[in-house]
């Protein structure tokens, strides 16, 4: 006879994990009170989610690609000018096991973009974009957690522990913002790029509350209201800090915290002397945190009886566990050549980091990838804007030897201190920072029982009296004790083992019948 007690806790189970390359693509048209296209110099987009939605073996994703695309245009003077737009999309990703109660996380990023001209009031646009999709189970599991006996129930008791999220929130962080020229600057006459990158330098977890410092790197690119329509770009560090409320949250726990520009406007106003040069910017952060702290059950893995039959009530689920995060930089330099051309000046460059390819080995993670470089100039042959763009390949190697358990490192790449330089005629210095920001896990496969039932007596009638039984390889006692339905106690006291001996391969135990 027994009694089972049973317990429950809440599971982030991972059902699966997907990338789909999902191709965009769409007409743009020029206003015909603009210029025409010459030349299209550069192309750029940001995807933003509207709306994800879990369905029956699915996930649905909608949202837009916002595309900015720098052109020359058709007059005397080749004036440059900009294109904003959105092209929205909607992709189904087929995915096995997941309903719509489900919780799904999406990760976009482009992985190609580019435009070409069809006429000189039409272009064409086409991307395509990365979704990197995860799918978590947030459920509820009953177990098993001790199991009170006569001595013929025989349990045994695993101490499982992980470390997962305890909580997640997100929290918005306006920012208004205004840059100003100087007195002996030409006023702004069209802005054709604008560029927000947050940069999270400083987080602090006190009294509930966690404080989050940064600063908010603001850009634009523009062209001048003079003759010759000249580029320009204008550039500034905003700090800024940010509170967050967090219940039963402590510094010793581990945390994660990214921020993403959800929102960002950027228009040309007048200063004192009636003059385009001040640009107010209005901006919109979100900040996600995520707390992690260790979970401990204490839970039945196996169990047998010494009189009866019983039928046991497993499944398997899966667990991410974190073990740690960690941050590795590298200085990175490399010079190329643009063919054809003679570089005067450079007006304007962006540089992403796109992970090609991760491998984890010997206690090393090896993530290689490209550099995709964009330089926006003036040409001196030509006396006109031009451009060109190259992908330089990167390699970062992650030490992972402190760690005694690892199933899965996931990494993401990104540059800090950019530069650009003119080497001569036609050669570009590109120099930055990788930062590789690094989250070691342990994914494990955890075998639940959740209930026990007794069935028929054993029949220990033709079980013989006496055994020698050779120890095998990779067997314990419990394995020894189970398969002839003895108590773990009576096989110890019988060959005056302890309850925690190490058996060796070869070795002889005795196995009597328990009356």
């Amino acid at each position: 006879m027994f009694k089972q007690n049973t317990d429950v806790f809440l599971v982030n189970d991972l059902i699966g994990n997907n990338l789909t390359d999902l191709i965009v693509e769409g007409d743009v048209y020029v206003p015909d009170n603009t210029l025409g296209i010459e030349k299209i110099i550069n192309t750029t987009g940001k995807v933003k989610i509207a709306n994800v939605s879990a369905l029956t073996n699915k996930v649905a994703v909608y949202g837009d690609l916002n595309y900015t695309i720098i052109y020359r245009g058709n007059n005397e003077n080749s004036t440059t000018s900009a294109l904003n737009g959105k092209i929205d999309f909607m992709e189904e990703i087929p995915m096995q096991g997941v309903t719509e109660e489900m919780s799904v996380s999406i990760t976009p990023s482009i992985d190609y973009i580019d435009s070409k001209i069809v006429s000189d009031y039409k272009g064409l646009i086409k991307a395509v974009v990365n979704i990197e999709t995860e799918v978590i189970n947030n459920h509820n599991v009953n177990y098993i957690s001790n199991i009170e006996s006569d001595g013929s129930f025989q349990a045994k008791t695993d101490n499982f522990t992980y470390t997962d999220v305890s909580e997640c929130i997100s929290s918005e962080l306006p920012l208004n913002v205004t840059m100003t020229l100087e007195d002996n600057m030409n006023e702004i006459e069209e802005i054709l790029k604008f560029d927000v990158m947050p940069i999270i330098t400083e987080t602090d977890i006190m009294n509930e509350r966690m404080l989050i410092e940064g600063i908010c790197k603001v850009g634009i690119l523009y062209s001048e209201n003079d003759e010759m329509k000249s580029l320009n770009y204008l550039a500034k560090d905003f700090p800024f800090t940010h509170y967050v409320e967090l219940k039963n949250a402590n510094e010793l726990m581990k945390n994660s915290v990214a921020v993403s520009v959800t929102d960002m406007n950027c228009e040309i106003a007048k200063d004192d002397n009636d003059e385009n040069k001040i640009t107010n910017c209005e901006i919109n952060m979100e900040f996600t945190i995520c707390l992690y702290e260790p979970v401990y059950n204490n839970m039945i893995s196996d169990a047998y009886s010494t009189t009866n039959e019983i039928s046991i009530d497993k499944s398997n689920i899966s667990v991410n566990s974190l073990v740690d995060f960690c941050c590795i930089k590298d200085d990175f330099e490399k010079t190329f050549d643009v063919d054809d051309v003679s570089i005067k000046d450079i007006y304007y460059y962006d540089a992403v980091a796109k992970i090609s390819e991760k491998t984890i080995y010997d206690d090393n993670m090896v993530v290689d990838g490209f550099i995709d470089v964009n330089v926006i100039f003036l040409d001196g042959d030509i006396n006109k804007v031009d451009s060109t763009s190259t992908s330089i390949p990167f390699s970062s190697n992650v030490d992972l030897s402190s760690y005694t358990d690892v199933s899965d490192a996931e990494s993401k790449i990104t540059l800090t201190d950019v530069g650009v330089y003119r080497k001569g005629r036609n050669t570009i210095v590109f120099e930055a920072k990788i930062v590789n920001d690094v989250k070691v896990k342990n994914n494990k496969n955890v075998s639940i029982i959740s209930n026990i039932v007794e069935g028929d007596k054993l029949n220990k009638k033709n079980t013989p009296s006496i055994v020698f039984r050779v120890v095998q390889p990779n067997e314990c006692l419990w394995d020894i004790a189970k398969n002839y339905n003895i108590s773990m106690n009576y096989l110890c006291q019988s060959n005056n083992l302890d309850i925690d001996s190490e058996l060796t391969v070869g070795e002889k135990i005795i196995i009597t019948k328990q009356i």
